[in-house]
């Protein structure tokens, strides 16, 4: 009696501490996924089956998973994996024009997702071009008409990262996942073909651990696969190799910075000075509550181990690099590539260095005619087609791929013939767009033809073919998951 007595009492207290830890569990799990305001969500249950598995929690891959989730409904499983185990305030400057904001319109008709990328930036209203002297050779509003061709935005990327994910539904996107494998023999849902997914967990030293998975490893299998995880993308190595992997080096490299709490003279809200001649750009544009500051000039390739690329990269990009390095070592880099500029510029980007960080890096690009994806895995913005930035079509071709991704779903549903159709939809425009830019940028900023000056585009078929472009909006549908699939 006396043990049976003892047995229960033990019994109790066991329950009533496993009450505790259950409780104490559950409240740091909240908190964990209260650490940003946007909707993410822990590390995913073990051999989960998702119907749209997009890697890379950037604009792109955002993009992409609100097109998604728009044509394919609540039904369907879409989920967003991001490396990074938080959303960090890091890049430069996104500067949003006429095809991004056509793209988003198609997206979503209704303009809420336009919107919130437009509060969240700064509404450009008029840009002052001068020359390397700081003499002024022109201006030009923008932002004067009704249609979203006239309309000019910049905006932190990290600010637009955080736009995108905001207006998707809880648990959509998880942090801390980084690919390591994908197999696509090795798996099969109801007698067809899937994608088998590995991700290594990064939540800051906290346990990945959920049912009988590893605590650094997670497995799903996804019906369909889109890479949108940047220029040096893992997806596009995995799929194709690791030599696909590294893109080209354009020839030129560029300085971004914002600065804090700082006012320059003469800069009023809303304007941005860009500085342009010797085959090098510098722009000064305040922010809200900074300035950014950028610069953009040719590099020579014997002296990429110079620049602090793993910064930027994350990694290796295939050759010797410098490795990292101080703000004031890239600030003296930045000051003397552009000495010849107008110095007030120079030396007010010099005198705030510690108010600023600093992202120096070379510009890459991805050939044209590369592939973008097989089976039931395709690649989407920079992954597939990475170009230099002079053009500013970076972002809005993302923007674009993710609305053509919407209107193949819509039509073949979570099959891999809906990859094939996104693919054949968007090579066409995008090679075009991307052999512009790789020419003129290699023009200017290599061979300093002032011809080729981003600022000065002289041929107008070049931008009516840029600007006069139209997607038909994404109409929602509510796909049967068990029917399409």
């Amino acid at each position: 009696k006396n043990q049976s007595a003892t047995f229960s009492n033990r019994r109790e207290k066991i329950m009533i501490m496993s009450g505790h830890f259950a409780t104490v569990f559950a409240l740091v799990n909240h908190l964990l996924l209260q650490r940003t305001s946007m909707h993410v969500a822990a590390l995913s249950p073990c051999q989960e089956i998702i119907d749209v598995a997009i890697i890379g929690g950037g604009p792109a891959g955002l993009a992409a998973a609100l097109a998604a989730k728009r044509v394919l409904g609540d039904g369907a499983s879409v989920v967003v994996f991001e490396r990074s185990p938080e959303f960090l305030e890091i890049g430069g400057q996104v500067g949003l024009f006429g095809p991004a904001f056509n793209a988003l319109d198609a997206l979503d008709p209704s303009g809420i997702v336009n919107a919130a990328v437009e509060e969240a930036g700064n509404v450009r209203k008029k840009l002052r071009m001068l020359n390397d002297k700081g003499v002024l050779e022109n201006e030009m509003d923008v932002g004067v008409g009704a249609d979203s061709n006239s309309k000019q935005v910049a905006i932190p990327w990290f600010a637009l990262q955080r736009a995108l994910a905001n207006l998707l539904p809880s648990g959509v996107v998880r942090l801390g996942h980084e690919l390591t494998t994908m197999d696509e023999e090795a798996c099969s849902i109801d007698g067809e073909d899937c994608v088998a997914l590995t991700f290594k967990g990064k939540n800051d030293g906290e346990s990945n651990e959920v049912g009988t998975c590893s605590e650094t490893e997670t497995t799903c299998h996804a019906r369909l696969v889109i890479g949108a995880d940047g220029n040096l993308s893992q997806t596009r190595a995995l799929l194709f190799g690791e030599k696909e992997k590294f893109p080209s080096y354009a020839g030129s490299a560029i300085w971004r910075m914002f600065v804090y709490g700082a006012e320059f003279e003469g800069l009023e809200p809303a304007i941005m000075n860009v500085y342009t001649g010797d085959g090098k750009v510098l722009a000064i544009q305040r922010m809200g509550d900074r300035l950014y500051i950028v610069g953009q000039a040719g590099w020579p390739e014997d002296e990429l181990s110079v620049l602090d690329r793993r910064r930027y990269v994350g990694e290796e990009d295939g050759n010797d690099s410098g490795g990292r390095s101080t703000n004031a070592e890239r600030l003296e880099r930045f000051a003397k590539t552009f000495a010849g500029f107008p110095q007030d510029v120079v030396k007010f980007a010099v005198d705030h260095c510690e108010t600023a960080s600093i992202l120096e890096h070379p510009i890459y690009y991805r050939e044209p005619d590369r592939p973008w994806g097989k089976g039931r895995v395709t690649l989407l913005g920079d992954a597939a087609h990475c170009i230099p930035p002079n053009m500013g079509m970076g972002t809005p071709l993302a923007f674009e791929d993710a609305v053509s991704l919407g209107h193949a779903l819509a039509k073949h549903g979570v099959k891999s013939e809906a990859l094939r159709s996104f693919e054949a939809d968007r090579m066409e425009r995008v090679n075009t767009i991307a052999k512009f830019a790789i020419e003129q940028t290699g023009q200017y900023y290599k061979e300093k033809d002032d011809n080729a000056n981003p600022f000065k585009l002289s041929k107008v078929s070049q931008f009516e073919y840029i600007m006069n472009f139209q997607q038909d909006p994404i109409i929602p549908t509510d796909y049967g998951m068990s029917k399409e699939v």
